[in-house]
């Protein structure tokens, strides 16, 4: 639409050059009028007949004539009927008169300045003029005067005019009906610059007609879509089409095509749309759009990565819900089975061996519950902790002393060994605790012979305290030593336990905005350590 109303626009720009130069042809030809008059004139003799023929061509001509005399103040001489009916005056009102006695002084004096300039210069002249008849209609005309000899050396102004007040709305209408579409168009194109995606229109030929890829020419250099090039020598700096071009097999194919490409480190994806003609019978071009989708692929790589997290901590919270029968149920039987064989005994010695395995499996029966009750601690964010100045020194003395009273193994002894003088830490007794026991405990199940070390160490310069475990027990082999701090990991599933004990350290020491970890080799033993800052929040 827009290219019809510029053609209607540049063709009406064609029409105004016609009329200037039929305008001048009428000129000439009623020169050559009056010409051939005054040679009729002279060869007749016969003056009536020669002014009586010159009214009546000029009368009949379709457009306003008018003559003016100069030597007499430029009175008309001559108004033809066609300069009746455009002016609504009659010729009687005219010939004879003034501009000023028939228009009045305003538009009378712009019509006498232009005569003597007219004069003055003896050129021709040529202009649009508006004029308001008596009925207050306006009018647009374009006025051509000229000078004219006659009668030997008397001089007279011949004044034509073509009425092109339909043409000037046509016009004023074209004007508007172009801002209008300019207007549309602007905001199309702010529209289109807001969009975070390219599109881009090609003919069939592969030549770009119109883009709008500032987006994605921001994300990309070197390369555009250039109107009036072939796209794949711009685009993708090609001599021939990509091997896998959507557009190519959109207009082949006759269908919508999607693929996704990367350019410099940006991956987009391309949807190449054929564009059919008025009958949709023929292709005659195709739409390609552009969209940076490299933060959806991230996404959709994290949304998998969470998807198969989830479903491995459902797999494993499945395993662990199953072994927790088995793990629950072999305290119990052991501490109801031993409990009634106490009550049956007589002997003392037996009682005592008994009472000692009741007691054993009670602990490990409190130890599952504590960790059961903790998790869902964790599950429901309510873990709790209370900060308050703790002596270092006796709090580990006080853990390897339980420690020693709970080892059964002779071969394996438990030592307090690196401290420092003096070191009171304000941060939750209780939770540090747990987690250098629960460091000792997997110590002692995996570690049958040896000696299992616990001690800490002040680093001043980085402003923190350094806690390990140190054991020369089984190890851990090298590919799953990042898994030990996981939920439900047993690397031994023939040990007793939930495995969730390490994975509660974790949180724990996370929640003192600490580090943990732990260095490992398989049969040489394992050292799990954790890192706190000195000055720690409340």
């Amino acid at each position: 639409m827009a290219n019809n109303i510029l053609s209607i626009i540049w063709n009406t720009d064609q029409h105004w050059s016609y009329y200037y130069l039929l305008i001048g042809i009428l000129l000439l030809i009623i020169c050559f009028l009056l010409y051939r008059l005054k040679q009729l004139k002279k060869n007749t003799g016969k003056e009536k007949n020669y002014y009586h023929s010159l009214f009546d061509i000029l009368d009949n001509l379709p457009f306003p004539i008018m003559v003016k005399d100069i030597q007499d103040s430029f009175r008309y001489y001559y108004w033809n009927k066609e300069s009746e009916l455009q002016s609504g005056i009659k010729r009687e009102g005219a010939v004879g008169y003034t501009d000023y006695e028939i228009y009045g002084e305003e538009r009378g004096r712009r019509y006498r300045e232009v005569d003597e300039s007219l004069v003055q210069a003896g050129k021709i002249y040529r202009a649009e003029e508006s004029y308001s008849t008596a009925d207050g209609v306006a009018h647009d005309t374009i006025a051509v005067k000229s000078i004219i000899k006659w009668k030997e050396k008397k001089k007279w102004l011949l004044v034509v005019r073509w009425d092109i007040t339909r043409l000037k709305t046509y016009e004023r209408e074209l004007i508007a009906a172009k801002e209008e579409l300019e207007k549309a168009l602007n905001k199309q194109k702010l529209a289109l610059k807001s969009v975070n995606f390219g599109l881009i229109y090609i003919d069939k030929n592969y030549l770009v007609q119109w883009e709008e890829t500032t987006q994605i020419t921001n994300m990309v250099k070197g390369r555009r879509y250039i109107p009036g090039q072939i796209c794949y020598k711009t685009s993708a700096l090609r001599d021939t089409p990509c091997g896998q071009c959507a557009f190519q097999k959109a207009i082949e194919q006759g269908k919508i095509i999607r693929h996704t490409i990367r350019i410099d480190q940006v991956d987009f994806e391309v949807t190449a749309t054929p564009v059919y003609d008025h009958e949709g019978t023929e292709i005659i071009g195709g739409l390609l759009r552009f969209e940076d989708i490299t933060e959806k692929l991230k996404m959709d790589k994290m949304l998998q990565e969470a998807k198969e997290r989830a479903e491995e901590s459902n797999r494993l919270k499945s395993a662990f819900l199953a072994n927790m029968s088995h793990e629950i149920r072999t305290p119990l039987n052991a501490i109801i089975g031993f409990s009634d064989m106490i009550c049956q005994m007589g002997e003392e010695e037996e009682k005592q061996e008994y009472m000692k395995i009741v007691s054993s499996n009670n602990e490990l029966l409190l130890q599952l519950i504590d960790d059961i009750l903790d998790l869902s601690k964790i599950e429901a964010g309510t873990m709790e902790f209370t900060f308050a100045p703790t002596d270092i020194n006796e709090l580990m003395e006080g853990i390897c002393r339980q420690m020693q009273e709970k080892n059964t193994s002779p071969d394996v002894a438990i030592t307090f060994t690196e401290k420092a003088t003096e070191c009171i830490f304000h941060t939750d007794r209780v939770r540090l605790s747990q987690v250098i026991i629960n460091f000792t405990n997997n110590a002692m199940k995996f570690t049958s012979e040896g000696s299992i070390q616990m001690g800490y160490r002040i680093d001043e310069t980085k402003d923190e305290i350094y806690f390990y475990v140190k054991d020369t027990g089984i190890g851990i082999p090298a590919d799953k030593i990042d898994e030990v701090f996981e939920r439900f990991v047993k690397l031994n599933t023939f040990a007793k336990g939930t495995g969730l004990g390490l994975a509660i350290c974790r949180v724990i020491v996370e929640r003192l905005e600490g580090t943990i970890g732990a260095n490992s080799r398989e049969g040489e033993g394992s050292c799990f350590w954790f890192r706190l800052p000195m000055h720690q929040k409340v």
